[in-house]
């Protein structure tokens, strides 16, 4: 069920009570668990708090951590799956759901009252309840049925049945054909803090920082940073830290590029890297022509943006529009968040969002502690170590996909397969620890598809020495609508691999490295009939 007021109905009853909140490792729900947390501070709510990394671990954590809980948060996870039927709960216990995967479970939007989801989208189309349900309390009245006429009404009532059944099956392969993501949950969150008068400028940020990544992502349009100016203007009037600013202006959409030079965020930027097709021979002349046109200096372009003629900084984003525009490059600018502090350089939502998914998906921190640190990272205060350590880490994350897509596009090692394409990274690669999780794979995958053309693409790389990791990308015109998760589950049916579909996003599976050859045929054939 639907919860209709998100005050009296979600956080009110929450109130007095101890909640377990189950948080997904992803940028989305780190930012909504930042906001949970001020909250529950705020009005003493005792809370045990546990990240999950897939639907495994979503039962695990429960099982180990609902002892005297009457009350489970889950963010970003959940939703999706049939979560009375998967973890068993007892009846008095009652779930609350803020999660932006979709399509939601049918069983989860039909609950009595023990799944209770914060949100409602309204580009859901879920089918009726009479349309999937059916209550055949007639079973024992069509056994016990004698004689011509009860045989004929017997026959007549399978038939219907037959009927709804075709009816039914049509309706959820329409509903789940298709996963994609909904409202960032940070922002129902912030929607929750505005309604209990709790919404200041730390709160406003992780929302920020939930948008950007829902854009960067591919997951909301070039506009969804506007759609949400007034909830800055709310957090603005109810601020009373004047060290603090968080405004709205347009803004280069290169990642890191007031950490990094200009010409290192434009080489390894998702946006404008794929265009520059650096893994050709022309590419570094297209970068110099750029800059050229920008009117930079090589000299310049390869300083420290900090220490880049300040006339220079000024006019970046004019210069980049301008050239960019001759060049055929699109996206060249954006509306964006800009966190403005004292004694701190600016810092926009886009670089804490790549900032978060480095400490969440890093080399060599383990993912409990990235988890934390990416907690910390949203933090305002201008001496942010985690921050700084989460900037490192996406500089060296972009380093490595840029480096990986212009090897794999410059060896023609992305393979045409019917009606995708995809590529692997082997084991030995030595950009394949990089590419482990879902979120640097995926942006890895979303460079090369804009590079290589406009078809969907479908990557892997290796988990370890026997399993590995794969996820499709939609064409850009499509996003953010994603069929690969129904393909998948359909692939795996149709040629018996062992695939694991543990994540909570339906487009990303695990299976064993020595099938995923026979699994990439059985997902040609079917995707090559539709």
């Amino acid at each position: 069920m639907f919860v209709e007021d998100l005050k009296n109905d979600f956080y009110n009853v929450l109130l007095g009570n101890r909640v377990l909140l189950l948080v997904h490792y992803d940028v989305d729900a780190i930012c909504t668990c930042k906001i949970l947390q001020g909250l529950f501070k705020c009005d003493n709510i005792s809370y045990t708090l546990v990240p999950v990394g897939g639907i495994a671990e979503l039962k695990q954590a429960y099982e180990e951590n609902n002892e005297e809980i009457k009350y489970v948060c889950l963010v970003n996870c959940g939703g999706t799956i049939d979560l009375v039927d998967i973890l068993q709960p007892e009846e008095d216990v009652v779930f609350f759901v803020l999660d932006c995967h979709k399509p939601t479970d049918v069983c989860n939007v039909y609950s009595d009252g023990q799944v209770r989801l914060v949100y409602k989208d309204e580009e859901e189309k879920i089918p009726n309840f009479d349309d999937i349900f059916r209550d055949d309390e007639d079973e024992e009245e069509e056994e016990s049925s004698r004689g011509r006429d009860g045989l004929e009404a017997r026959a007549e009532r399978r038939r219907a049945r037959r009927g709804w059944e075709e009816r039914r099956d049509t309706l959820m392969f329409n509903y789940t054909q298709f996963s994609y993501y909904g409202k960032p949950s940070a922002l129902v969150a912030l929607d929750l803090s505005w309604l209990v008068s709790r919404l200041g400028p730390r709160e406003a940020w992780a929302g920020a920082v939930a948008s950007a990544a829902h854009e960067a992502w591919g997951a909301r349009g070039a506009a969804a940073c506007l759609l949400d100016a007034a909830l800055l203007t709310r957090a603005r009037s109810h601020s009373s830290d004047n060290s603090v600013e968080l405004v709205l202006e347009k803004d280069a959409p290169l990642p890191l590029y007031r950490w990094w030079s200009l010409e290192s965020a434009l080489k390894h930027s998702p946006s404008i890297g794929p265009f520059l097709k650096l893994h050709s021979l022309a590419g570094v002349s297209r970068l110099r022509q750029l800059l050229a046109d920008m009117g930079f200096p090589l000299q310049q372009a390869r300083q420290a943006y900090r220490s880049m003629d300040v006339e220079l900084r000024r006019g970046l984003l004019e210069a980049l529009e301008t050239a960019g525009g001759r060049l055929g490059l699109r996206d060249v600018s954006r509306t964006a968040y800009i966190l403005r502090r004292a004694h701190a350089p600016p810092l926009s939502a886009l670089d804490a969002v790549y900032a978060t998914a480095a400490l969440l998906e890093h080399e060599t921190i383990p993912r409990s502690e990235g988890f934390q640190l990416a907690l910390s990272a949203l933090d305002l205060e201008s001496q942010n170590e985690s921050l700084r350590l989460g900037i490192q880490s996406a500089q060296q994350s972009l380093e490595a996909v840029a480096r990986l897509v212009n090897a794999t596009l410059s060896a023609r090692a992305l393979h045409l397969a019917g009606p995708f394409t995809y590529f692997i990274v082997h084991e030995g690669t030595p950009e394949a620890a990089w590419v482990s999780g879902p979120t640097w794979l995926g942006v890895a995958a979303r460079w090369a598809a804009d590079a290589a053309g406009a078809r969907a693409l479908v990557a892997s790389a290796p988990l370890d020495a026997q399993r590995c990791i794969m996820l499709g990308v939609p064409p850009r015109r499509q996003e953010p609508a994603n069929l690969f998760g129904a393909a998948f589950s359909q692939a795996a049916a149709k040629s018996g691999v062992s695939v694991s579909l543990d994540h909570v996003d339906s487009s990303v599976v695990t299976l064993p490295t020595a099938q995923r050859a026979q699994f990439l045929d059985a997902l040609t054939a079917l995707l090559a009939d539709t």
